[in-house]
């Protein structure tokens, strides 16, 4: 009677439920493989032409609004008599002329934060800039610049270039686009000069980099001789790390094809801008483009609905032999969807319905387990994540510092050479040292010192700083790099801001049983500055996804949380205008690790 029972259910089972789930996954199949492949083909183009339709759009947009400005200049008419009539004009003239029209050009550079510098070159050798502070690069011979000589081809049109660093200006090094064209005489045909507008490369990335094509897909931009103008890959490209398919690109206007290597099946998708002959590329990965799943959506759902239709007609023939065993233990189902972890199927059937419910039983122990085992590892995995994040040193300042050294030795700066390599090398030294996450007071002053040390030689007269931290709490122990965040914070949206520049004041003591570090800042106060502020009370809420900084310093206030719970962490205090200061709240932790609280 037992071998029969079990080949009774065993026979049903297969049976019934098999033809259901082999007609239910080979209809799947075939409507997966043809509405996948259809989609894969029609929605990577079209969306993705949109997309780059778009950012052309908004590029030649930018790029008409920069035209524009240059037109007004050509126009000025102290510019059109300055360097028209120059021989006319005596030398008080001259003067005034060149006050007028310095004036005239530091007046659109104020208006437009993307504008590095304006200079115009005339045809008697004479020179105007925004800034009369400008120091010109006397290595550089401007009429045998790039374009210089582009805006003398195409003369009284607007040329605009690649990226590329700019090195007119002595001591700066900037990555720029650069829309130059010549001054003419608007009555005749008469070349005046050339005029130069430098564009802060950032504006492109920004009108770039914002566009996604899935997590893997990203968009390029190459100008008419094949140069990169934008790619977010652009130094892995230049060190022969990757390879793009320029060529392709460069022989079509419009439209896309397809690219297969080792990489993956990709399509390419190009568009090319009438204002700078540039050709925006979008690349998507074919296997991340099903972009129409709501169609294939509902034909799923109406081949699951025909599936449960018939499951429904064949389950009332079996549902007398298995209902009474499959209605308890769906009922243990429940517990467990409720989340009743302790419940057991109590079913002694000797069936596939008993030994169902006994893989059942053993499955619930096992996700309890699992579940134990999951939260301890997210635990330790936050614990690494923050760790990590706290162990990174800054891109941005390590280039920014490398280069601040490469113009000191260029100018024979050889003690702040030795300076500020030495300030970045003890850094370097705690920032990425493997041993305790605990260290001394005394060693984080040392390395903000350092760091300020490193942002004075930098910014000159423009930052100032002092550290004032009580010695009686210098053995006493703190997370490390738990300063540098703050004061980056500070020197960048506090103090950079500020036109008469500022100073950033680090201070420590013991305060109502706690140790309390401080990072004050003279600066513009939390009213311009990007983090969160709540306008009645000017403390910041804790801490704003969102920008380089931000993370950083919402890493310090997690860190110290997590080694030391909620009551620790940082507050921010500020008045709008005049500085912001943010407190850092640690136990007193002795050098043997215990904490007095």
């Amino acid at each position: 009677m037992r071998r029969a029972s079990r080949s009774r259910i065993q026979t049903t089972i297969a049976l019934a439920f098999g033809a259901i789930v082999f007609a239910t996954a080979l209809m799947m199949a075939l409507l997966s493989y043809s509405f996948t492949e259809e989609a894969v083909q029609r929605t990577s183009r079209d969306y993705t032409e949109q997309l780059i339709g778009q950012v052309q759009t908004n590029i030649d947009s930018y790029i008409t609004h920069m035209q524009n400005i240059a037109e007004v200049v050509q126009l000025n008419e102290q510019v059109q008599i300055y360097l028209g009539q120059r021989e006319q004009l005596s030398a008080e003239q001259q003067a005034l002329y060149r006050a007028r029209i310095t004036s005239f050009l530091n007046s659109i550079s104020r208006t437009r934060e993307d504008i590095s510098l304006i200079l115009i070159v005339g045809d008697q050798g004479e020179v105007l800039t925004h800034d009369a502070q400008i120091t010109l690069n006397p290595v550089v011979d401007l009429t045998n610049q790039g374009w210089y000589r582009a805006a003398r081809q195409n003369s009284g049109q607007a040329v605009v270039s690649s990226s590329h660093v700019q090195n007119v200006v002595e001591g700066e090094y900037r990555w720029v686009i650069t829309l130059s064209r010549t001054i003419n005489d608007p009555l005749g045909d008469a070349e005046y000069g050339v005029m130069l507008v430098d564009l802060n490369f950032s504006v492109i990335n920004e009108l770039v980099s914002r566009i996604g094509l899935g997590k893997k897909g990203y968009l390029f931009i190459v100008d008419p001789q094949g140069r990169i103008v934008y790619h977010p890959r652009q130094e892995l490209i230049y060190s022969n790390l990757e390879h793009e398919y320029i060529d392709l690109v460069l022989q079509r206007s419009g439209g896309s094809f397809e690219i297969g290597d080792q990489r993956g099946r990709r399509i390419y998708s190009v568009s090319s801008s009438r204002n700078t002959g540039w050709r925006i590329v979008g690349v998507n990965y074919a296997a991340e483009m099903v972009r129409n799943r709501d169609t294939i959506s509902r034909y799923y759902v109406y081949a699951a609905l025909l599936c449960v239709m018939v499951a429904l007609v064949v389950s009332l023939v079996v549902s007398h032999r298995l209902s009474r065993p499959i209605l308890r233990l769906r009922g243990s189902m429940q517990a467990v969807e409720r989340g009743d972890f302790d419940i057991s199927a109590d079913i002694s059937s000797r069936n596939e319905i008993g030994d169902l419910a006994r893989d059942f039983n053993i499955m619930i122990s096992q996700i309890k387990d699992l579940m134990r085992r999951n939260a301890e590892e997210q635990e330790l995995k936050r614990k690494n994540e923050l760790l990590a994040l706290q162990n990174q040193i800054t891109p941005h300042f390590l280039y920014n510092t490398l280069d601040s050294v490469i113009w000191m030795a260029e100018g024979r700066q050889h003690a702040n050479v030795v300076k500020t390599v030495s300030a970045l090398a003890r850094m370097l030294r705690l920032s990425v040292s493997r041993g305790s996450e605990l260290i001394t007071i005394r060693d984080e002053i040392e390395h903000i010192r350092n760091y300020l040390t490193i942002q004075k030689i930098r910014y000159r007269d423009t930052l100032d700083f002092a550290i004032d931290v009580d010695a009686s709490i210098m053995h006493l122990r703190t997370p490390k790099v738990v300063l540098q965040p703050l004061v980056e914070n500070a020197i960048y949206h506090g103090i950079k801001n500020k036109q008469a520049g500022g100073r950033v004041t680090v201070s420590g003591a013991l305060s109502g049983g706690q140790v309390v570090l401080a990072v004050a800042d003279d600066g513009v106060g939390l009213r311009h500055n990007p983090l969160y502020t709540d306008s009645r009370t000017h403390q910041a809420r804790v801490l704003i996804n969102g920008s380089r900084s931000r993370v950083g310093v919402r890493n310090v206030h997690e860190r110290i949380q997590l080694y030391f719970g909620t009551q620790y962490g940082l507050s921010f205090h500020s008045n709008n205008g005049s500085g912001t200061l943010v407190e850092v709240h640690l136990p007193v932790v002795e050098p043997n690790g215990d904490s007095n609280e």
